[in-house]
């Protein structure tokens, strides 16, 4: 039992300073056990006689909220998008963004975007998290765009929930 309690205050004492997720309880350190989230301090508390004080820096405290504002800014994760345009002629700007109009006017409510890399411009559609779901609409485009094409491991925006 104490190896075990040792083993969770060892491992909330690393993890606290790596922690991505934050209470408004500025006294709460959370860790993720077993894929659940335990409060270190309430679980340290219950199990341990005494009262349990943890004193750390405010530069770690600066820091976390830096990273945090950081994390704000750039809502993106890696995730999925069909690429339905890809040219590199003398109008492929005037064509890349006809067919981006194109496609906002037959789904308004999928996310279109265009970029160029060059010699090429693209036009990509879609912020897919999984590769089941790009899949699944790049074959309900593929009639209207049959040179469609997956791109992984891309930025995508975060999807509303």
């Amino acid at each position: 039992m104490k190896n075990k309690l040792l083993t969770l205050i060892i491992f909330g004492l690393f993890t606290a300073i790596s922690a991505q997720s934050q209470t408004s309880d500025n006294d709460s350190i959370f860790v993720k056990l077993d894929s659940t989230f335990v409060n270190i301090t309430d679980e340290l508390e219950t199990s341990a006689q005494g009262k349990i004080t943890i004193t750390q820096s405010k530069d770690i405290d600066n820091a976390l909220a830096l990273h945090s504002l950081e994390n704000l800014k750039n809502q993106k994760i890696i995730g999925y998008r069909v690429c339905i345009f890809r040219d590199s002629q003398q109008n492929s700007r005037a064509v890349a963004l006809q067919t981006k109009q194109n496609f906002k006017s037959a789904y308004p409510d999928i996310p279109s975007y265009w970029e160029y890399k060059s010699p090429y411009f693209y036009v990509y559609v879609g912020d897919f998290r999984t590769k089941e779901q790009a899949e699944k609409f790049k074959r309900e485009v593929s009639s209207m765009y049959p040179k469609s094409w997956l791109v992984n491991d891309i930025k995508i925006n975060l999807p509303s929930l």
